[in-house]
């Protein structure tokens, strides 16, 4: 895409609703993760819907809590148009332009997100955390992305965080990291904290690379 367009994503006015020094009463001995949110452009930019945004990252934050973990806005911007949807790698790959390698999670939130291509398959899902790979140069190579679909429940972003920071997807009903998760009381098992305090230390030493 142009640099022109890829300029538009910092360039639409959105709410300010970074929260650069999140309170804790045991800040000190968390590990703060910041990330960079993309919300998909729509008619009018300056209403931009941030509740279903915040959340999100209030579920994610109760539920990382006990693990030492804390997730926090660093920088919201809108995407220019034409990405209110991603099908498949070739859309991942054109999301992946905004996601450099920043020390930020990137997470965008759009309205659908289907699988197709080379997955065989086109199942519209809520959530997909996407590394590229393949022969697409060292321009994007490697960067990491999550995208969250606009009938997500509040859970979908600790899900992609979980496995942006190393977890797979686990069976029971009552565990973040199962696709059928439901109810009220879903949590991360002891040895998924463990790997989750792991994986988000990793990540701030490489600086998000």
């Amino acid at each position: 895409m142009a640099p022109s367009a890829a300029r538009a994503s910092v360039e639409h006015r959105t709410p300010d609703i970074r929260v650069v020094n999140p309170t804790s009463a045991r800040s000190a001995a968390r590990l703060r993760i910041p990330m960079t949110v993309h919300v998909a452009a729509t008619a009018d930019t300056s209403a931009v819907d941030t509740r279903r945004l915040m959340q999100a990252v209030h579920r994610t934050n109760k539920e990382l809590a006990a693990h030492g973990i804390e997730v926090y806005i660093a920088r919201l911007l809108v995407l220019p148009e034409g990405h209110t949807g991603v099908r498949g790698r070739r859309g991942m790959r054109r999301l992946a332009q905004f996601a450099p390698k920043d020390g930020t999670v990137h997470v965008f939130f759009v309205q659908t997100v289907a699988l197709v291509g080379s997955y065989r398959t086109t199942q519209p899902v809520r959530g997909l955390h996407w590394r590229v790979g393949g022969p697409w140069g060292s321009r994007l190579r490697d960067r990491e992305l999550l995208v969250i679909g606009g009938d997500a429940p509040a859970t979908t972003l600790v899900h992609e965080l979980g496995h942006l920071f190393g977890l797979q997807h686990a069976e029971g009903r009552q565990n973040l990291m199962c696709s059928c998760r439901e109810g009220p009381q879903q949590i991360f098992t002891r040895s998924q904290g463990q790997q989750l305090r792991r994986g988000a230390g990793a990540f701030m030493r490489r600086g998000g690379v």
